[in-house]
């Protein structure tokens, strides 16, 4: 695979994103993930897996350049691509400990998100900055970090939360320095290979059913209101502004 690889380390699968230089998630890193994820689900000897990634951040977002070919009908088509390759993280067999540095922004989030616990290091930052290019998405993967009128705040402004603010709201187990990540993120790991394999899987089911039954429908949500703002002049002020780092001009329509 060209930008996903996986790493199985004793009984710990390491699997590793690395898409230089933000580590922006296209068409391509998707579908790896999701290969990945779903072999994971058929290798008996991987009970945990560490998602991570290399470069100064675990993942940015959307590539862009992916985002501006998007019409009303091929944006549903992405959206499936999007839901299958974060469900497969989500409904991975056994626990995912995802190690976060640098920003987590978007989809990064959303696979973070989909993540049963996170390690964090110093300078990581989760947001959800779609609001920014005209974009819904990702919010209800953030739901499952930091209760709903943060969610809110998060997705209307597109402001973020650092490492320490998702660890003071519960959503981020640890914070460490950067060079100490993966040996909190291994610390974890073998916390959870202490446990019966049976039994968390078990639980990790019960768990989603009961907290997030509809996460799946809230995607379908999203992604149905961006495809009717696409041909927006909001939407393509959104993008070009944010390519040019220039203030947005809107107009309501």
């Amino acid at each position: 695979m060209a930008f996903v690889t996986l790493e199985v380390q004793g009984n710990v699968g390491i699997v590793t994103v690395n898409r230089p230089p933000v580590n922006a998630i296209n068409a391509e890193v998707y579908q790896e993930m999701a290969d990945t994820f779903r072999s994971i689900n058929g290798m008996d000897e991987v009970r945990v897996v560490i998602l991570r990634a290399e470069g100064k951040h675990f993942m940015a977002g959307n590539d862009l350049s992916e985002l501006n070919d998007l019409n009303q009908s091929s944006i549903l088509a992405y959206r499936d691509v999007v839901k299958c390759s974060v469900g497969a993280v989500y409904d991975c067999r056994v626990p995912v400990v995802a190690a976060v540095n640098g920003a987590a922004l978007g989809a990064g989030l959303a696979y973070a998100a989909s993540c049963d616990i996170i390690v964090a290091s110093e300078d990581a930052f989760f947001g959800i900055p779609e609001v920014k290019i005209g974009f819904i998405s990702a919010a209800g993967f953030a739901s499952l970090l930091v209760p709903g009128k943060m969610v809110n705040y998060m997705a209307l402004t597109g402001s973020g939360l650092k490492a320490q603010e998702m660890l003071d709201k519960g959503a981020v187990h640890k914070v460490v320095p950067r060079e100490k990540l993966m040996e909190a993120a291994m610390e974890v790991a073998e916390e959870l290979l202490a446990n019966s394999p049976l039994i968390q899987q078990y639980f990790k089911k019960a768990l989603h059913i009961n907290s997030n039954a509809r996460l799946g429908d809230q995607y379908d949500v999203e992604f149905g209101f961006s495809a009717q703002v696409l041909d927006s002049e909001d939407y393509k002020e959104a993008k070009e502004a944010f390519l040019e780092h220039r203030v947005p001009v809107y107009k309501g329509r």
